[in-house]
C-alpha cells in the first residue's frame, strides 16, 4: 500500500508544483495517515494539519492547499459536503486539491464544481493507480 501512497502524494506534487513550503489537512484517523503524513513532510510540506472528523474543516481550509480525506471504515458520517468546502474556500486565491481517499466517494463530488476546488474521486484514483489493462478492456 505504501507505493500507493506514494503515487498520490506524487499526484499532489505534480498538481500543485511542488510541495515544499505548502500546507495539508488530512481527515481521517490518525494510524491510517500517518503513511501520508510522513510522506508530506519528508516532502517538505511547512504544515501538516490533521483531524478526526470534519468539524474544523471550514476553519482550516483558507490556510490549506491539500485535503486528503479518509474516515475511518465503520464510520457512518455523511461525506464531507461542497457547502462546507465553500464556506471554507471564500476568497481563496490559489487551487484546492482534495483527495478522496475513501473506498467508496467520502467526499461530495459537487465540490469539485467549485471553482477553486481539483477533487480526485476514489473512481479517479483508482483509474490512475490501477488502470485497466489492454486484456480488462477487450
Amino acid at each position: 500500500m505504501l507505493q500507493g501512497q506514494a503515487q498520490i502524494v506524487s499526484i499532489a506534487e505534480a498538481c500543485l508544483g511542488g510541495l515544499r513550503g505548502r500546507s495539508a489537512l488530512l481527515i481521517g484517523p490518525e494510524e491510517v495517515l500517518q503513511p501520508y503524513k510522513k510522506l508530506l513532510v519528508d516532502a517538505g510540506m511547512k504544515i501538516v494539519f490533521q483531524e478526526k472528523d470534519y468539524s474544523r474543516v471550514a476553519n482550516l481550509l483558507p490556510h490549506v492547499q491539500l485535503l486528503m480525506n479518509l474516515p475511518a471504515r465503520e464510520s457512518s458520517a455523511r461525506p464531507l459536503t461542497a457547502a462546507t468546502i465553500a464556506m471554507g474556500c471564500t476568497g481563496r486565491r490559489s487551487p484546492l486539491l482534495i483527495f478522496d481517499l475513501a473506498a467508496t466517494t467520502s467526499v461530495e463530488e459537487l465540490a469539485g464544481l467549485l471553482p477553486a476546488v481539483c477533487l480526485y474521486t476514489p473512481a479517479d484514483l483508482g483509474q490512475i493507480l490501477y488502470p485497466p489493462t489492454n486484456a480488462q478492456i477487450a
